[in-house]
């Protein structure tokens, strides 16, 4: 049987996604970061797009009309319009560059343009029968664009810069140290110039000379900065941190102030800071370690002269190859880590381990090997590099670092500080002098129970209450809004409700900009139009081809007469499966089969109710990959062990090999419904090319491939 390129009508679950993607050359291939993000991963992406340009293209014989072009740059004319060999040249290029299934062959290229003429000429067909104006196309188009118009621009607005940030800075790693003056965030103005005065006093003595440690020391108010030597935050020292480590602007300070400079005093949620960037290298690369930890077990001599000894037993063990997951099991006394071989798991250079430990655990050159012992404050240890995790690029890692993006502040941030901008543009009120009556003359929880339940004063009610560019909202629809959302947690009536509306200008923001991105964004315009265009080719394919060939029954009928010889079954070997969850009642029948023969064993399974056997039959005629193929090992007659198979067992019987026959008309209609379909488009395209006026040059693309290759550099 000849393979087929066609499908039938039940296919639309997977069908209604590669024509939604149809006509997506920009869409798909011509913008990796949002088709990566958005939509399915781009392999299956470009596999879905190969396979419905090869659907599209099974339709027989094409009707080209060869003509010679103007210019050699033209490939072919669609209703008028041209099809440029540039264009052609890289919406081939970065397929094959990113499908890997297609070929730079010339037949290849014909093959890739006259499937996509055929997909062009159906497209303006459903437009000409009004399928774009179709109720419930237009609902579907609406609710995509709904559901990937605000992932869309945060994904351009918030994630990627934040992202790509993030990338560029786990990549480099800064060593520097600080000192903090502590202030609340809401502190009053005259607590706020006092620590904001102390740090500056302590930052012109550091630029006068004084030693940074020795300040951070005596003024630092972070905890950490009087520990023990060699501890993180000891006089200020932090260690090296990369990306994500630190609040933001913490983080951000760092990473711009020059090496060995001491920066001006900012502040975060803490208080105030200045920091000095001692160093900065590239990051090194995750590691998988393990240790064997030994820590006194009091203050005694005997104590310390017992560490000395499990020290000494650790060392000579390790020394003479003992396995390292054994003795860390044995002598450890992190027992968290010993139970698993010492595995602490993978971690990062900026991870906050004691210094001594990360410098030792990063300098072992080979996998599995050890040092030791090194002394840290919580015991001395016998380190195992295990194993290296290299960085990889910024599309393998985006996934992984937006995830950690979004459960920082700095996303919630970024989304305000783009809430703000749009607001700033389009311009906002609120009726303020409302809120402050509000406020003064009514209890906060009679207010907000008047606004939950909506019992406003009729005239109060409609009047406006706040807006938003053309955005208009009254005090009616606020308390509803009010009545919808989180509760505010400000101190003060008026304060609440003012947070209220804050959050209310932020959500119409970016509606705002989600309603409107198709009129002012070019790609996401296409990104419509790609998707508007494969919902109505797929309407006219389901009832233009699909239904209209599968419920053709005379026309089924005479092309399986004209063509039965096509619909055979080859030689099958008949397989009847035999399964159960019972391993052992399965071999019980297994025995039987092999001593009484298969008719008996049936019988006695039939009249024995201890034995719970599925039976099922069906046909192989060579090897797919699949358990059937074992029944090729076997004689007729023969009975398979007991294989273990979703969840349970299974035993396969060969029970006899039956000859090639032809098809009966039922057990064809399938085939037959894939073949006739082919037929019914070959027709209905060489209707809509001669309708269209194609004209294809198929000589013109010879020149493809150079423009498909990057220009000559002088």
């Amino acid at each position: 049987m000849r393979p087929r390129c066609g499908t039938n009508k039940g296919n639309t679950a997977w069908m209604r996604v590669l024509i939604a993607l149809a006509d997506s050359f920009r869409f798909v291939l011509c913008r990796p970061t949002y088709t990566t993000r958005m939509l399915p991963s781009r392999t299956s992406l470009f596999a879905l797009l190969v396979a419905l340009i090869a659907y599209t293209g099974c339709s027989g014989p094409q009707m080209v009309t060869q003509e010679e072009p103007v210019d050699e740059s033209v490939l072919a004319i669609v209703d008028g319009s041209t099809i440029s060999l540039e264009y052609f040249a890289r919406q081939y290029d970065r397929t094959s560059g990113n499908s890997g299934l297609v070929t730079d062959t010339l037949e290849a290229y014909k093959d890739f343009l006259d499937r996509f003429i055929d997909f062009r000429v159906k497209v303006l067909e459903a437009r000409e029968l009004g399928y774009d104006q179709d109720p419930g196309i237009l609902a579907e188009i609406d609710q995509y664009r709904i559901q990937l118009a605000r992932p869309y621009i945060m994904e351009r607005n918030i994630f990627e810069p934040l992202v790509r940030e993030m990338y560029d800075r786990r990549i480099e790693a800064v060593s520097a140290s600080h000192i903090l003056i502590t202030v609340a965030a809401d502190a009053p103005a005259a607590d706020t110039l006092i620590a904001y005065n102390s740090i500056v006093a302590v930052r012109d003595s550091v630029l006068a000379g004084a030693d940074f440690g020795e300040m951070a020391a005596i003024h630092s108010q972070d905890p950490s900065a009087k520990g023990a030597p060699g501890a993180p935050g000891y006089q200020g020292e932090l260690g090296y941190f990369g990306g994500g480590r630190m609040v933001e602007e913490f983080e951000d300070t760092a990473f711009n102030t020059a090496l060995g400079e001491v920066s001006a005093p900012f502040r975060t949620q803490f208080g105030f800071h200045i920091l000095k960037v001692s160093d900065k290298m590239a990051m090194p690369f995750d590691r998988e370690l393990a240790h064997i930890m030994i820590r006194p077990k009091g203050n005694t001599a005997a104590d310390a002269a017992d560490m000395d000894q499990r020290i000494s037993r650790v060392s000579t063990r390790l020394s003479a190859g003992e396995d390292f997951a054994e003795v860390a099991a044995e002598l450890s006394d992190d027992q968290n880590s010993a139970q698993n071989g010492g595995s602490i798991g993978s971690l990062s250079y900026d991870a906050g381990l004691p210094f001594q430990f990360r410098d030792a655990a990063f300098s072992i050159e080979e996998v599995n090997q050890f040092v030791g012992p090194i002394a840290t404050p919580f015991g001395q240890h016998f380190i195992q590099f295990v194993g290296e995790s290299e960085m990889g690029s910024y599309e393998e890692e985006y996934e992984t670092l937006k995830n950690r993006v979004n459960q920082m502040p700095r996303a919630q941030k970024a989304e305000k500080q783009y809430a703000a901008g749009v607001r700033k543009e389009l311009g906002t009120w609120v009726d303020s002098s409302l809120v402050h009556k509000w406020a003064g003359s009514i209890s906060a929880d009679s207010l907000f129970r008047m606004l939950a339940q909506g019992s406003l004063d009729s005239t109060e009610a409609a009047q406006e209450f706040a807006r938003i560019g053309d955005i208009s909202m009254s005090v009616a629809e606020f308390a509803t809004y009010f009545s919808s959302g989180r509760i505010p947690t400000e101190t003060g009536t008026d304060k609440r409700l003012f947070s209220v509306v804050d959050r209310y200008f932020d959500e119409q923001a970016i509606s705002y900009k989600v309603t409107r991105l198709e009129e002012n964004d070019t790609e996401f315009s296409e990104t419509m139009r790609d998707f508007r265009d494969g919902l109505i080719l797929f309407k006219y394919m389901e009832d233009h081809i699909w239904s209209a060939a599968s419920g053709d029954s005379t026309g089924l009928q005479n092309h399986y007469s004209a063509n039965e010889a096509d619909y055979q079954f080859p030689d099958r070997v008949q397989v009847v499966s035999y399964s159960s969850t019972s391993e052992d009642g399965l071999h019980r029948f297994i025995s039987l089969v092999r001593s009484e023969g298969i008719d008996t064993a049936n019988e006695m399974v039939a009249q024995d109710s201890t034995f719970t056997l599925r039976v099922d039959t069906t046909h192989v005629s060579e090897s797919t990959g699949s358990i059937f193929d074992q029944v090729f090992e076997l004689s007729e007659g023969g009975i398979s062990e007991g294989i273990s198979y979703n969840s349970g067992w299974i035993a396969l019987y060969h029970s006899g090999l039956e000859l090639t026959r032809a098809m009966t008309f039922e057990e064809a209609r399938s085939a037959v419904i894939s073949d006739y379909q082919i037929l019914v488009e070959a027709d209905i395209l060489a209707g809509l090319r001669a309708k269209y006026g194609v004209e294809v040059f198929h000589d013109n693309l010879v020149y493809v491939q150079p423009l498909a290759e990057e220009p000559a550099k002088d």
